[in-house]
């Protein structure tokens, strides 16, 4: 029996081809698939109390309330800054209350890291027992954190809220 031989310039023409097909495919499976863009619309939220132009203002999506407040023009020499938390995010829809340093009425404030329990006790709805545990939670980042004290929940919480500063 008689062996064929192969032509060595066919062989040479399949192996190029063979070569560039490897390269090509390998090339399209190294390709990183394009992640789809994410559009993000403006959002709308308002602002009010002590700022100099109190309303609604479109924001990008993802602003803080720092951002806010430039947009209303600051705070007045009036608002309690501390309590203002300005790196909180913002939300579609949101109320930004910035607060006066003192209460409603004229009287000042009453300061939950400050106050003794008698000072404590002229808030409404805290009594001996509620101004001890409030003493006892101190010291308060935010006027947020009364909610650790027990016998204050969300309702007394926002009673207390244009009361008290830190």
């Amino acid at each position: 029996m008689r062996v064929l031989r192969r032509d060595p310039l066919a062989r040479i023409l399949a192996l190029a081809c063979l070569g560039l097909a490897l390269t090509v495919g390998l090339g399209t499976f190294a390709r990183r698939p394009v992640a789809p863009q994410v559009v993000r619309p403006p959002i709308t939220v308002s602002v009010t109390g002590e700022v100099v132009r109190p309303g609604s203002y479109e924001v990008e999506f993802g602003a803080r309330v720092e951002e806010l407040l430039m947009l209303a023009g600051g705070f007045l020499p009036t608002a309690a800054r501390a309590l203002v938390q300005l790196a909180a995010p913002l939300t579609d829809g949101q109320a930004v209350v910035v607060p006066a340093l003192s209460a409603p009425g004229g009287s000042a404030r009453v300061s939950l890291n400050a106050a003794d329990a008698a000072q404590l006790e002229t808030l409404p709805g805290i009594g001996p027992a509620t101004s001890r545990r409030i003493i006892e939670h101190r010291p308060y980042a935010r006027v947020d954190d009364l909610l650790r004290v027990p016998g204050i929940g969300p309702k007394k919480l926002e009673r207390l809220r244009p009361l008290v500063t830190l």
